[in-house]
């Protein structure tokens, strides 16, 4: 029936557009919340060792509904979490039905034990009164002084134990059998209205006759008989108890499961697209619980199928009218997105063709003409997400055309005309920077310290780098020495000179520290190979802007 309903479902999503329903992540992220749960309740019932074959499968599913989600498959996704979930149900209800036979088996075993102890203890304290009584008796004898009458007396009480401790070892298994009695009507109470319990009952009371009557080998039969029989009526116990539990686990899962089914069904909106059946399925499903209050199991497992008829065709009608409607919805909300986004990228490349963008960036915008005419056939096409993607990236071609052209027309202008105003500084613009060279003796000889006569350029050069619109850009100071004297100690003085700058603009030029990279490159970048003034021309700082 679900494999129907999918099967409708997606031929209407194909009339309608649209490929593939998409289910509330709300809905999606509530069945993994539920799977997962039902999923570390089974674990804490320690399932994994007790059931690891539904234990296993639970896991596994829940790893393809993950599997599903990544994939972009959410349909499959939650279908998945969903059977993850009634498989756990099933799960949990098998490991407690293990659980409680365990607690069963251990506490008769340790009634059993108990009550063997108990008349080991009395059997042996019927042995030592014996045993005291034998000696006194051979005493007696041994001695002459004793008289006739002491020793008949002492005679007849040790027969008298002797018959007492025959009974006392007839009544040992005995008052066991009575206990495995007593452990299988507790395991069973129904077992007491067979006709299994009344001959055991009888039998026993009989073998206690004999032991009154001191007819011990009559006892030792029917004690012999009276086993075979309290074994018989203890296997059928445990096999009625065995089928019990069983009947009230299944019912138990078939309930489970129709909850389960009834949440979804509700989840998809059946109250609104399948009231009846889910009504039905409500109603039903109450009747099994009420069955499983009364021990009514096989009654309650039926109500529980009824009900879970009722909730699978709830769920089918809900799925294909849900779905579609929001399909629809969704389809509706599609075209709407698509169709702003294409009018907007429309308006925007209308409003920039008569200024200066087309000339200043004319690639991007050339991108942003083809991506408009692209979402425009994508529409036509309905292919709306196609469209709004296509809608997208040429707004962004747009947008970073439009940033370029005002880059070039505005703050770099600005930049390079304000640089140009620094004394003893030249000036040249670079396809992503403003590089300001400062030539002359800015330090002495060795020195790292800026001579006075340069402090007003390097304060020139602070307010330039304080200006609203460079306040941002990232600088590189570059100190460079001649190659006159030892490399290694050029290569200290400059990086000292660099850092001499650096600290300068932080603290008297005020510019932020985190913006400025001294390096000091000693004579390792020339610019003048050969010639008169080579050295003079290489000794210089290069102060390099970032504009982009």
């Amino acid at each position: 029936m679900k494999f129907y309903g999918w099967l409708l479902l997606c031929t209407c999503l194909v009339v309608f557009g649209c490929t593939k329903p998409e289910i509330d992540e709300v809905m999606l992220a509530t069945q993994f919340q539920d799977g997962q749960q039902a999923i570390n309740n089974a674990a804490a019932l320690e399932a994994e060792s007790l059931v690891p074959e539904e234990y296993g499968r639970a896991v596994k599913l829940m790893s393809f509904a993950r599997n599903s989600q990544e994939a972009s498959d959410i349909p499959q996704s939650y279908e998945f979490a969903y059977q993850a979930e009634l498989v756990a149900l099933i799960t949990i209800a098998k490991a407690r039905q293990h659980h409680a036979k365990q607690k069963v088996v251990s506490i008769r075993e340790q009634l059993y034990q108990q009550a063997i102890k108990i008349q080991e203890y009395e059997l042996e304290i019927e042995r030592i009164r014996q045993a005291i009584t034998e000696e006194q008796f051979a005493r007696a004898l041994r001695s002459g002084d004793k008289s006739q009458q002491q020793i008949e007396q002492l005679s007849a009480e040790l027969a008298d134990l002797s018959t007492k401790l025959r009974q006392a070892e007839l009544r040992a298994p005995i008052a066991g059998l009575a206990l495995l009695v007593n452990i299988t009507v507790d395991i069973y109470p129904a077992i007491k209205e067979t006709a299994d319990y009344e001959r055991v009952q009888a039998v026993v009371a009989s073998i206690t006759k004999f032991i009154e009557q001191k007819a011990f080998p009559d006892a030792e039969d029917a004690t012999t008989d009276a086993q075979t029989l309290v074994n018989n009526l203890y296997q059928l116990a445990v096999q009625k108890r065995e089928a019990e539990v069983t009947a009230k686990t299944n019912a138990q899962i078939a309930i489970a499961q129709v909850e389960v089914i009834i949440q979804r069904a509700q989840i998809l909106n059946a109250n609104q697209h399948a009231p009846k059946q889910l009504q039905e399925a409500s109603s039903q499903l109450q009747r099994a619980k009420q069955a499983l209050e009364v021990n009514r199991y096989e009654q309650a497992r039926q109500s529980a199928q009824q009900a879970r008829q009722s909730a699978d065709e709830a769920v089918a009608t809900a799925e294909v009218r849900e779905y579609r409607q929001r399909a629809q919805q969704e389809l509706d909300t599609l075209i709407a997105r698509a169709r702003r986004a294409i009018e907007g990228l429309g308006e925007k490349i209308a409003a920039q063709a008569e200024t200066q963008v087309p000339q200043l960036e004319a690639k991007l915008y050339e991108l942003a003409n083809s991506a408009y005419e692209k979402s425009q056939s994508a529409f036509a096409a309905k292919e709306y997400d196609n469209a709004i993607k296509a809608a997208a990236e040429g707004d962004d071609y747009l947008q970073r055309a439009m940033a370029g052209a005002e880059r070039v027309t505005s703050a770099k202008s600005d930049l390079l005309l304000a640089a140009k105003r620094i004394s003893n500084a030249a000036v040249t613009q670079q396809r992503d920077s403003i590089l300001i060279r400062i030539s002359g003796n800015a330090f002495a000889y060795g020195s790292t310290q800026i001579r006075p006569e340069f402090i007003d350029t390097f304060a020139q050069l602070a307010k330039v780098l304080r200006t609203a619109g460079f306040s941002k850009y990232p600088v590189r100071i570059e100190a460079h020495t001649s190659s006159l004297g030892n490399a290694r100690v050029n290569q200290s003085v400059s990086m000292g000179r660099a850092d001499s700058i650096k600290r300068f603009l932080t603290t008297d030029g005020r510019v932020d520290a985190g913006r400025i990279t001294a390096v000091g490159l000693g004579e390792t970048r020339p610019i003048v190979e050969d010639g008169p003034d080579k050295e003079e021309k290489n000794r210089r700082i290069d102060v390099i802007i970032k504009t982009n």
